[in-house]
């Protein structure tokens, strides 16, 4: 039995949802998923294609690996199981992240419903136990949004919100405020004697206290990375807060009036209920759905791979129309002939636009796990931008990207997967050495040089200064958020060059304020 707080921790965060779920529908329309090993394993090797998992030897043929994923889909309300026939069936959520709709909100109304007990906390291969009678992301944003602690660090997280965060009641949520703020006062020193052994390993047993503590942390840490996917916090070196401009979000979150819903193990359909209810998506009320009779054709299954790819596809760069070239993709990636693509896209159009944000502000905090993903998808939106972009970040001392404009001038941009990117000496060598000059003696007309982050240091100003005087060239930073609401403004109507340029050498930070006024 797990003593404490538990999500699946295979992926710790959630920005392939929409492609694992596209991927594992496609492995059990129609068909039972428990007792289908070959099933099981082809959804592992899809999901190696897809990068969504390291490829190489599988250790284990029994297809565990796949499980775990399954498990991270179930406990995300996206997936439940018929109990009449044992087919596992998207629930109306998991339909909507399928169709295109964008998915943070969906994900969010998921994140918000989640509690113990629920159909995930009782497998048997989980069994949390069921001191625990809550909704662990709203406890975690009521405590964010209480005066008194505004802000969580893992540790925090893992030593006392996780262990002692049993129920939504006043006296629970009191007595973790006071184990919180006791901690920032004395430390380590306030846990009991026997706290590893409360905690044990589901597996192995008893611990030490540093691997316990280790352990209650990754788990806090994997919280927070499904929490800021929301976008309702954000993160720094002190932890988790609420940004002021997310505040009367999170205030509508924890007063609209919801309870935690009854799991009723006893009912033949208790199970099945209880997913079908946690899995519908915001604003819907009922999960009707009967499957009777219900034949998986190959022009269904077609349907869905294309679409599933269409899909992939948005997540990786942004797409403003469907052209034929993007067509002529999709059928080359899936096998297909462009007229089926063609008709299988027919009146299928998902918020594309919707799916690249989500993926590129997570793709912004990712470190190097996705930083490559980052700098084609940043060359991405310069393109859109009306630039001719190339990625040139995988040749040596080059920058990421280079970017030529129809007004004749150049830039140079440097993607950086941080939260709070400060430009080093290493980096600014190189960007003074060797990026500019390269480019400079090449091309003759760089106009600017640009950093992209998710967030920056307090003295990225005076850095760019730095730059801009030893170089006689320009720069500026942008966080990936403002990089969105310039493709946002761009689309909304296109602005013209030498107002980017500009902009781009402000030799300063990037504004909201500056983008919505081009």
């Amino acid at each position: 039995m797990i003593n404490n707080w538990q999500v699946p921790r295979n992926k710790r965060k959630l920005y392939p949802v929409v492609d694992v779920l596209s991927l594992f529908t496609l492995q059990t329309l129609g068909d039972s998923w428990r007792s289908n090993l070959n099933r099981q394993l082809d959804f592992e090797a899809e999901l190696e294609r897809y990068g969504l998992k390291r490829a190489g030897q599988r250790r284990d043929r029994r297809a565990g690996g796949a499980r775990t994923y399954e498990s991270w889909l179930y406990n995300l309300g996206l997936i439940f199981k018929e109990t009449n026939t044992d087919i596992v069936r998207t629930t109306l959520a998991g339909e909507s992240l399928l169709a295109g709709q964008p998915p943070v909100p969906i994900v969010t109304n998921q994140l918000m419903k989640l509690q113990y007990p629920s159909p995930y906390s009782v497998r048997g291969r989980v069994n949390i136990h069921y001191r625990f009678q809550v909704r662990p992301f709203r406890f975690l944003l009521r405590l964010l949004a209480d005066s008194r602690v505004q802000s969580l660090s893992k540790e925090e997280i893992g030593r006392f919100v996780i262990t002692e965060g049993e129920n939504e009641s006043h006296n629970c949520f009191e007595h973790v405020v006071q184990r919180i703020t006791s901690y920032r006062s004395n430390g380590d020193a306030i846990l009991p004697s026997d706290f590893e052994e409360q905690y044990l390993s589901s597996t192995t047993g008893l611990r030490s206290r540093e691997k316990t503590l280790s352990y209650l942390e990754d788990i806090a840490n994997t919280f927070i990375n499904y929490l800021e996917y929301t976008q309702l916090i954000e993160r720094n070196s002190n932890g988790i807060y609420i940004p002021l401009d997310r505040v009367s979000d999170v205030d509508a979150i924890l007063n609209d009036g919801t309870n935690l819903r009854q799991l009723d193990t006893n009912h033949p359909y208790g199970i099945e209920n209880f997913q079908r209810g946690f899995g519908l998506a915001p604003g819907q009320n009922r999960d009707n759905r009967n499957f009777g009779g219900q034949t998986v054709t190959d022009n269904l299954y077609r349907e869905r791979r294309i679409r599933s790819d269409l899909l992939h596809i948005a997540g990786t760069r942004p797409i403003t129309n469907f052209t034929v070239s993007l067509v002529r993709e999709i059928a080359d990636t899936t096998g297909y002939s462009i007229r089926e693509v063609e008709d299988a896209l027919d009146g299928f159009r998902p918020d594309t636009f919707s799916q690249f944000e989500a993926s590129y502000l997570n793709m912004a905090i990712s470190g190097t796990e996705l930083a490559t993903e980052f700098e084609i998808a940043t060359r991405g939106i310069f393109e859109q931008l009306g630039f001719h972009a190339q990625h040139v970040g995988n040749h040596a001392l080059h920058p990421d990207i280079f970017v030529e404009s129809p007004q004749n001038y150049s830039g140079i941009i440097d993607t950086k997967a941080y939260r709070s990117y400060t430009i080093n000496n290493d980096h600014r060598n190189r960007m003074v050495n060797n990026y500019i000059p390269t480019y400079q003696n090449q091309y003759g007309n760089v106009e600017f040089f640009m950093y992209v982050a998710d967030g920056f240091g307090s003295n990225i100003a005076s850095q760019v200064q730095n730059i801009a005087d030893r170089t006689n060239v320009n720069g500026s930073v942008i966080t990936a958020r403002n990089v969105i609401r310039l493709l946002q403004r761009y689309q909304a109507t296109p602005i013209d060059h030498n107002s980017l340029r500009i902009l781009f050498a402000n030799n300063s930070v990037i504004t909201m304020s500056e983008i919505d006024s081009l």
